[in-house]
């Protein structure tokens, strides 16, 4: 089991770095879900509608 933090200093550094990484991985879902995977759809179907047209 961790100790207890008592210093203050720390407790703040720790909600902190516990903020940071809830809200960095919260924009890296929300970057993946709203840029890259629509993109990925495009780039896809542009292939499909360049490979028919090429054969």
């Amino acid at each position: 089991m961790v100790a207890p933090v008592k210093n203050l200093l720390a407790k703040s550094m720790l909600n902190h770095i516990g903020f940071s990484l809830a809200l960095g991985t919260v924009a890296a879902y929300a970057s993946w879900h709203s840029i890259t995977l629509p993109a990925r759809e495009v780039r896809k179907e542009f292939y499909i509608k360049y490979n028919a047209n090429k054969a």
